[in-house]
């Protein structure tokens, strides 16, 4: 594919053509409205403007109070969501749970808009990926968020663009560095699709998530990661269109009264979905799902926090040397850091340069603020 606009014309065509969704489809582009909450590592005007719809239009965070939620099927909300005001919370809620709107979050949006709107359901476990493309698996093929993308993404045009190791059924996911796990808290949260290199690296395996809230249809769908999968390749990026525009076509099926078909000969392979249980995704020699320098270590990293060293303490010496660029602080004036787990020293510019790796240059663990 040449352009988002030519993923989002091929999604359109295929749902009319091959997966009997041509009245979903005309519906969702007289009716569906989306409104997309720009962030500083989500720019969802990329996908948003390409999406059959009615509405798409994408804001600045500081301007969603500006808008009528209620207008919108879907609002999409992207990473990290720390710019949106306070005083919009209340908004945000209102808008699922008492008029049944539907938002999706992305990324750091799990610690900013999730955890404090809709506390008790998911929330970020406090470790941080490295910039990584996983393998992810599809745990319910047969719901409508994944109508169709199982069939799709074994198309023999995808399995060409695709790593030799990614099984027919997989496909690449793009964690940017120091993306957010997605810990479940409360059994009805549904985890659509998974990654079991993401729980053995870091500890939980949910890519794509929700949780229904209020009594009135109000759903929160969050995914790891961002909607624009620079680094998921083509097989990616199409899945990711797939599911993104399949969203949206649910909302309105409900709302128009739409009955919807299957899309045909993707869920007879496929049995009965089991309920979520962190536990199910682990598979012990997976290493070939995991597309960065770091793959050959199958065992789940440690973490260590980052702590600000008292220079005036009798336990550090100015004549200790950094772990990045070898020099000691005796002419230094910054900050100075340390990594609690082994004890080894940072110069501050250092230690940034240093978290761009995501681990400790001494004893490999990953950096925690």
């Amino acid at each position: 594919m040449s352009s988002w606009k030519d993923l989002y014309s091929e999604v359109k065509r295929r749902k009319m053509e091959a997966l009997d969704k041509k009245d979903v489809v005309k519906a969702v582009e007289k009716h569906g409205r989306i409104l997309a909450v720009e962030g500083r590592y989500e720019k969802p005007k990329k996908v948003i403007d390409h999406m059959y719809a009615a509405k798409h239009i994408t804001i600045k965070p500081t301007d969603i109070m500006k808008h009528n939620l209620s207008d919108y099927d879907v609002v999409l909300i992207g990473c990290p969501g720390d710019k949106i005001p306070h005083s919009a919370f209340s908004k945000i809620s209102e808008y699922v749970s008492l008029k049944g709107g539907w938002i999706i979050t992305t990324d750091w949006a799990i610690k900013h808009i999730v955890e404090t709107i809709f506390p008790g359901y998911i929330r970020w476990n406090r470790e941080r990926t490295a910039d990584a493309v996983v393998a992810c698996q599809i745990l319910e093929p047969n719901h409508p968020f994944l109508d169709g993308v199982i069939s799709e993404i074994q198309q023999a045009k995808w399995q060409k663009k695709s790593s030799k190791n990614t099984k027919k059924t997989e496909f690449k996911w793009w964690l940017e560095n120091r993306s957010f796990p997605i810990q479940v808290l409360n059994p009805s949260v549904r985890v659509l699709i998974a990654s079991s290199r993401i729980q053995q690296k870091w500890g939980e395996a949910p890519v794509l998530c929700y949780f229904d809230h209020g009594k009135t249809g109000g759903r929160v769908i969050h995914l790891i990661s961002h909607t624009h999968l620079q680094k998921g390749g083509a097989k990616g990026k199409y899945a990711s269109a797939l599911i993104l525009t399949n969203i949206l076509d649910e909302k309105v099926s409900l709302k128009m009264g739409l009955s919807k078909k299957p899309a045909q000969g993707y869920v007879s392979d496929w049995e009965q979905p089991q309920p979520y249980s962190q536990q199910q995704m682990v598979t012990p020699s997976q290493d070939s799902s995991f597309l960065t320098p770091s793959s050959a270590n199958a065992g789940l990293t440690g973490t260590s926090q980052i702590v600000e060293v008292d220079v005036n303490s009798s336990n550090f010496s100015f004549a200790n040397k950094c772990s990045y660029c070898g020099y000691d602080f005796g002419d230094y004036t910054g900050k100075i850091y340390m990594c609690q787990a082994c004890g080894t020293n940072y110069h501050e510019n250092c230690l940034n340069m240093q978290i761009n790796e995501g681990t400790c240059k001494n004893c490999g663990k990953i950096l925690l603020w």
